[in-house]
């Protein structure tokens, strides 16, 4: 397993305008200061191949991947939407990635659901066939191109919750779409990884590592938070100082022979680069 960062630590596309955002070459300065040497993209970084490379290799950086939201759930979207999905995927082979981490769209009714998500207004099954048929025609089309589909369970959206994310494993060809697990998001979503990694560890081709602070999550809860809200008040600490249980998360995924990127996430923190670098030196050791 190899570590990873992603500008979202530094610059959060979900909450803008509430932290300061930094020039993307500033941050990736700060990911090199932090000890990284791989990065997933972010909407902060440039979106020409010849630049983005230019500015990762004069930095020692390499390219993970690129994370997109995707409208498949809706049949009459779905051709538009993989059209632009493809758009991103050639964007990302060209600057040398080779993991597209597609999540589903979700909509502002679920981004203030977040962690409180009523399933019963969930996705119907001919939405959840959609989605199914689209992510594996996606993943059928980008493998040409050397790049693996990893399917991201991302709060806020028709796919956040335990029982949500089965679903979507279920509901895909397991040869063509892989999970992004993302740790922190499903403890967020009402679940832990443990609980599905006996069932799903297979299914793991990427993975995003977060903490999440139990106090923080209940307040979210007790008081309706939406997504930006718990970002604000930090409801991703620093690892190891949650609930997420990662040093039994890593042990199940070597356990299964996972050698894929972690890339180390936690969207908000009072001092971003101290705090990835603490990141980075707790994974890291339970790596070694």
């Amino acid at each position: 397993m190899r570590t990873a960062t992603a500008v979202v630590n530094w610059n959060s596309p979900d909450i803008p305008d509430v932290f300061p955002w930094i020039p993307y070459g500033e941050a990736l300065d700060r990911m090199v200061e932090a000890g990284y040497d791989a990065t997933e993209w972010g909407p902060s970084m440039p979106t020409d191949p010849a630049e983005l490379r230019a500015a990762l290799g004069s930095r020692g950086l390499d390219l993970v991947g690129a994370f997109v939201g995707l409208g498949f759930r809706d049949r009459d979207r779905r051709d538009a939407e993989l059209e632009r999905a493809m758009g991103i995927a050639g964007f990302l082979a060209e600057s040398g990635g080779t993991v597209l981490v597609a999540a589903e769209a979700g909509d502002d009714r679920r981004r203030g659901e977040a962690g409180h998500v009523d399933e019963s207004r969930g996705l119907t099954d001919g939405q959840w066939r959609s989605l199914g048929e689209g992510l594996d025609e996606l993943a059928r089309r980008v493998a040409p191109m050397g790049m693996t589909l990893a399917f991201h369970n991302h709060v806020g959206t028709y796919v956040e919750t335990p029982a949500e994310t089965a679903r979507l494993l279920d509901e895909t060809d397991p040869e063509l779409v892989g999970w992004c697990l993302d740790i922190g998001h499903l403890a967020f979503g009402g679940g832990m990884a443990m609980d599905l990694l006996p069932r799903y560890a297979g299914r793991v081709r990427h993975v995003h590592v977060k903490d999440v602070d139990p106090a923080v999550l209940a307040r979210a809860r007790a008081e309706g938070w939406s997504f930006g809200q718990a970002l604000e008040h930090f409801v991703f600490p620093p690892l190891g100082q949650g609930m997420a249980r990662i040093p039994d998360v890593v042990a199940s995924l070597r356990a299964v022979g996972y050698d894929g990127w972690c890339v180390i996430e936690q969207d908000t923190a009072p001092d971003p680069t101290a705090t990835a670098l603490a990141n980075r030196v707790y994974l890291e050791g339970l790596l070694a």
